[in-house]
């Protein structure tokens, strides 16, 4: 929670109990001072009187002035708008007399197409034969295509014939000059590529605009070849316009470029151009114009034609101007006529509400929380009561200079916006914050503000409350929690992030790799020393190995990558858009730094390394348990390979494919063990030489997938051995055997032999263990014979002497496995106190055809005939084998040829 801002949620005037008893408490003070004090004075009477005069004055003028601005207003948008749907009105018309001036000159190139058509026309411009003027050139055919001048040129574009007609008096007339120049310069009326081709338009003559048509000569199939050119004129003299304006339904006017304009003509040239060629104007209250610009063949301005529209709506908005004006008469009257009595009763309250001020100032003064009010508008503070002057030290006179900000901590826009809140909403605004004493220091408090009238101006009543107590022990809390959840996500040792924090991490970078195809890498270390430096210089230089090797990567990595301690001496760290390559050159980096990094602990100097396993996160990975175990897989395969090194992560790696499937069963081990679907086998060992009567089996573990299928057990073992669930599968097989042996009531005569993992004999309370199982399932010590590799004794003689020994104080049996597999030694046979040697498969397979396996079998046999240890020869598969066995001798055998493995239970 910020110092700098009010807190909590805007409430309404009775949302603070506190607040709301304090404004109770001084409201029924000022009460009793009422009923005491009631009535006004004389003079305050008289002054009173006189406000009214004023404000009644003021408030006459101030509905006048309203009224005048609202008919302005009105008048103004009334009148534009009207204005414009006039323009708009009158742009149409013009559009649509353009339309009717544009089918004319349709309808004008058509006649001349109908005469450039004609089979006489073709040949008179071949022959210019009279007859064909004097048939077809008559007043009456001039009247009926409406031409003023026609011009027959032939394909050498010489004229042919030419004239000019007076459709008044129907009279030929010879054609002017103007137009023949006009033609003979203008090359592209003569020149028409095709049959079809035809050009209209209007020029520019001294005798006034003429409209114009021109079309090549062709037979009447609309067949060439073209024989000529045929060109019709028509003036746009008043004639024509008027039947134009008669057409199109408007008032039409047409005015030449080339004689003088009218003025409202030459303001409509100014405005109108190429681009613009409608211009749009009211001349008068009572009439608009739309002036349009009509341009030649050679695109230049030829004539204005202006159309008349008269302004029917605008003098309608005019009049119900006048009933508006009208309208806000009657209104204001009304309203005066209502509202002075009120501001007249207004004008008393005033003065009664300042007296009652003098009363509450008076219970303010003694109220124990600190209460003051500040101007609305300058945040000074016009008063405050003892209990505030003593809250922030202030004496009465210094603090009645000061204004709000001078007092509150706190963003001046937020407070300003806080406030504004309570003026337009009337709230009862409660808020936290903290203010500043006379000696720079900060108190908390909470503050409950309403406003109020303070000698005519707004004016906000403050009441503050000294909540510092109360802060402290949120501050507390806060830090508390802030606390719990750092150490809920983070190593409390190293300060980096833990293994949950950072499995959310690498959810996340695979959600970016999936949806976003943001390639990332994976680091999984390991500190190959750590559990040497842990063991030989205890638990405090473990720690500070760890420190400083957090301290160290921390320093190598970059910021946007994420570093976390996921347990023990193993870290595992995220490069964020990181290629598989960059990665594996940081990490490289890292190994070597640590490597040349020299951990002193007591004068001693170690050296420290890490096995690294890198992998790719793109978007192909499938999960985050599939990367991790990739990751782990890839560390184990370094250390495999001889520490100190990176090994990435590749799909078809052997080693580390099979490093994942041992790392599979270590969620499914301890789930086998609680669903019970481990069972027991047993495989009987047969004596070879001599009559021995007592029975001699081994018991086998096998292991029920989800499936009921059968799994053997190198598929588990070896990864129940790496990650030490080796100790939990030893004591389910004890207890499971004894539990058997107790309810079948085995007979006494027989010996049960049971294998033990380097786990159980380095657990110092695997033996009270055993002599529990003993106790309760009443089995007799000598009915077992706990079976170890000769490997595993070799580790650790003397742990493994010592456990022996032990287990031999019960009464137990021991034998030594798997002798003679590559490690063996004869000498420390002597330290060992067991009673059987198995005989590793390897040699005894091989005896009948290799002589060296033989002489080898030949050579423990003897030696345990001396040291009266009896031998069970491994892997005996068939009769001949077991005829070799008993010649040198070997006591035992076991093996297929002897009897397969059958369920226990």
């Amino acid at each position: 929670m910020s110092s700098s801002r009010w807190h909590s949620s805007t409430t309404q005037s009775n949302s603070n109990p506190q607040s709301k008893n304090c404004f109770n408490q001084l409201g029924k003070q000022a009460k009793r001072a009422d009923d005491n004090n009631s009535g006004l004075n004389k003079p305050a009477q008289r002054k009173s009187c006189s406000l009214r005069w004023q404000a009644r004055i003021l408030f006459c003028s101030a509905i006048a002035t309203l009224a005048t601005v609202l008919y302005a207003t009105a008048a103004t948008i009334l009148l534009r708008s009207l204005e414009n749907v006039e323009i708009e009105d009158t742009y149409q018309n013009v559009e649509g007399f353009l339309d009717t001036f544009a089918q004319s000159q349709v309808d004008f190139s058509l006649r001349v197409t109908d005469w450039a058509m004609w089979d006489d026309t073709y040949q008179f411009v071949q022959d210019s034969n009279k007859e064909y003027i004097e048939v077809n050139i008559t007043p009456e055919s001039i009247q009926n295509v409406q031409i003023n001048a026609a011009v027959f040129l032939n394909a050498k574009n010489h004229i042919v014939y030419s004239a000019e007609f007076d459709l008044t008096t129907n009279q030929k007339i010879g054609i002017p000059k103007s137009l023949n120049q006009y033609i003979a310069t203008r090359q592209y009326l003569l020149q028409h590529s095709n049959v079809n081709s035809s050009i209209s338009g209007v020029i520019a003559l001294p005798q006034g605009p003429m409209l114009i048509a021109s079309r090549p000569i062709i037979n009447s199939k609309g067949e060439g070849p073209i024989r000529g050119t045929l060109v019709f004129g028509r003036y746009l003299n008043n004639t024509k316009i008027a039947k134009l304006a008669k057409k199109s339904r408007l008032n039409l006017t047409l005015h030449s470029l080339d004689r003088v304009l009218p003025p409202d003509f030459q303001i409509a040239l100014a405005s109108l151009s190429q681009t613009q060629r409608i211009f749009i104007r009211p001349i008068s209250d009572r009439l608009i114009a739309g002036y349009i610009l009509l341009t030649d063949l050679d695109n230049k301005p030829v004539a204005i034609l202006r159309t008349d529209k008269p302004r029917t709506i605008y003098l309608q908005g005019i009049n119900s101007l006048r009933y508006l004006l009208l309208l806000l008469i009657l209104i204001g009257l009304i309203f005066a006529g209502v509202t002075l009595p009120l501001l007249e009763r207004l004008i008393l309250l005033r003065f009664e509400r300042q007296e009652r001020e003098e009363r509450y100032r008076a219970v303010v003064t003694q109220a124990s929380e600190g209460i003051f009010l500040i101007d609305a508008q300058s945040k000074i503070i016009l008063e405050a009561n003892v209990a505030l002057q003593t809250l922030l030290g202030y004496q009465a006179t210094e603090i009645l200079k000061l204004t709000l900000y001078d007092i509150i901590v706190g963003d001046r826009e937020q407070i300003e916006d806080d406030l504004q809140q309570i003026l337009v909403k009337d709230y009862n605004l409660t808020r936290e914050y903290k203010y500043q004493c006379q000696d720079g220091s900060l108190v908390d408090v909470e503050a409950s503000a309403i406003q109020i009238l303070y000698n005519e101006k707004d004016a906000f009543c403050i009441v503050v409350r000294n909540i510092t107590d109360r802060k402290k022990v949120e501050t507390a809390l806060r830090e508390s929690e802030q606390r719990l959840s750092w150490q809920a996500s983070h190593d409390s040792l190293t300060g980096l992030v833990n293994r949950r924090e950072f499995e959310q991490c690498l959810v996340n970078a695979l959600n970016s790799a999936k949806n976003e195809g943001i390639n990332h890498a994976l680091c999984y270390l390991d500190v190959d020393q750590f559990k040497i430096i842990n063991d030989t210089c205890g638990h405090v230089a473990g720690d500070h190995l760890l420190r400083q090797v957090s301290t160290l990567f921390q320093n190598r990595l970059r910021k946007t990558d994420v570093l976390a301690r996921l347990g023990g001496d193993e870290f595992g760290i995220i490069f964020y858009q990181c290629s598989l390559e960059q990665a594996t050159r940081i990490t490289e980096a890292l190994r070597q730094q640590l490597n040349d990094f020299p951990f002193i602990w007591k004068e001693k100097v170690f050296s420290v390394s890490a096995s690294i396993g890198l992998v790719a996160i793109n978007a192909d990975t499938p999960d985050l348990g599939s990367v991790l175990s990739a990751a782990d897989a890839a560390c184990y395969a370094a250390k495999n390979k001889g520490r100190n090194r990176i090994n990435v992560y590749r799909p078809n790696d052997r080693e580390i494919a099979q490093q994942r499937g041992e790392m599979q069963w270590v969620s499914q081990i301890p789930k086998a063990l609680e669903e019970n679907r481990f069972c027991l086998f047993y495989q009987e060992i047969a004596p070879l030489i001599g009559e021995n009567h007592q029975q001699h089996y081994e018991i086998l573990l096998r292991l029920k997938d989800e499936n009921g299928q059968i799994v053997p057990p190198m598929a588990f073992i070896p990864a129940a051995e790496r990650y030490n669930l080796m100790h939990l599968i030893d004591r389910w097989v004890i207890s499971t055997l004894f539990a058997h042996l107790a309810q079948s009531q085995a007979e006494e005569n027989t010996i049960y032999a049971v294998n033990l993992s380097g786990a159980s004999i380095n657990d110092d309370s695997f033996i009270d263990f055993v002599q529990a199982q003993f106790a309760y399932y009443q089995i007799p010590p000598s009915s077992i014979c706990f079976e170890i590799t000769e490997t595993l004794a070799i580790a650790n003689l003397s742990q493994a002497v010592g456990f022996i020994q032990k287990l031999k104080n019960l009464g137990c049996y021991f034998a030594l496995d798997d002798f003679g597999s590559g490690m063996s030694s004869f000498a420390y046979l002597k330290s060992l106190p067991v009673d059987y040697l198995k005989i590793d498969g390897s040699l005894v397979r091989d005896i009948v055809q290799d002589a060296i396996a033989y002489s080898m079998v030949e050579a423990i046999s003897r030696v345990a005939t001396v040291m009266e240890l009896q031998t069970i020869a491994e892997f005996v598969e068939n009769e001949a084998i077991q005829e070799k066995l008993r010649k040198l001798p070997v006591d035992y055998a076991q093996g297929y040829g002897i009897a397969k493995p059958k369920p226990l239970i």
